[in-house]
């Protein structure tokens, strides 16, 4: 049976046409298994579910007609998200709420949309990502993070990383591209980081660096370790721009 959203849903061809196509955007989230879908995989995805939720695209004009959709920093394959952005262009007469109401009907809670509004600033403003990393290693944990937490705040050699682009591999100094990191422990045996890195259109850190040079460093979150002695899981929670000033849900 239909949902009772998609039962007492407009009809985009039925919506006015607007005098001047707008854009919305839209915050969801890119959790559990999601988080193995390349950002390949994810406008492709979204493609499909925008037709599917009857939202009123607009396209270009031409012999091959392709509706606007612009995703913000791309989340690394193996982390989830949880103020993911795409920014959409409408041509037609639709609130926000309908829009979310309308994207949740189709979506997974593991893509979950949270807010849709019509935005007052660019991709371009993004500066740093915020993610939270969770670990499980053996060991004293207390000492574990204390010394995650020496590596990222008081060692000043270079961290010195083999980092793929484009143009080939090449070694690269992360340490310039971390802002900050703080890491703790718990009372359950669990290492948590917050890792402020740089995400934007001009350089991007993966977190899995941070996964890597505490490997390399500190023979802490070994590969071949059982996977339940040793784990963690990359979250994304928001962005800052180049002055600090959060961004994310709140990014207007």
């Amino acid at each position: 049976m239909l949902s009772q959203e998609k039962m007492k849903r407009i009809s985009k061809f039925d919506r006015p046409m607007l005098d001047t196509p707008i854009t919305v955007r839209v915050i969801f989230q890119k959790t559990g298994n999601l988080q193995y879908f390349s950002h390949l995989d994810l406008q492709r995805t979204w493609q499909r579910v925008l037709v599917r939720a009857s939202i009123p695209m607009w396209y270009t004009q031409g012999f091959n007609p392709h509706s606007k959709i612009v995703f913000g920093v791309p989340l690394p394959v193996g982390s989830e998200g949880m103020e993911e952005m795409v920014d959409l262009r409408i041509d037609r007469e639709i609130t926000c709420d309908e829009i979310k109401n309308q994207l949740n009907a189709e979506l997974t809670s593991e893509m979950a949309v949270s807010e849709v509004y019509v935005p007052e600033t660019t991709y371009m403003q993004i500066a740093w990502g915020v993610y939270e990393i969770t670990v499980k290693t053996p060991g004293d944990t207390t000492a574990n993070a204390a010394a995650i937490h020496e590596l990222f705040n008081v060692a000043t050699a270079p961290i010195l990383m083999t980092k793929r682009s484009k143009s080939g591999d090449k070694e690269v100094d992360i340490r310039s591209m971390i802002h900050a990191v703080k890491a703790t422990a718990d009372c359950n045996g669990l290492i948590h980081i917050r890792a402020t890195l740089r995400a934007g259109n001009t350089e991007n850190l993966n977190p899995e660096y941070l996964i890597k040079a505490v490997r390399e460093r500190l023979g802490l979150i070994p590969e071949n370790a059982p996977a339940d002695e040793v784990w963690y899981r990359i979250l994304r929670i928001g962005f800052h721009d180049e002055k600090g000033v959060t961004t994310g849900k709140w990014f207007r």
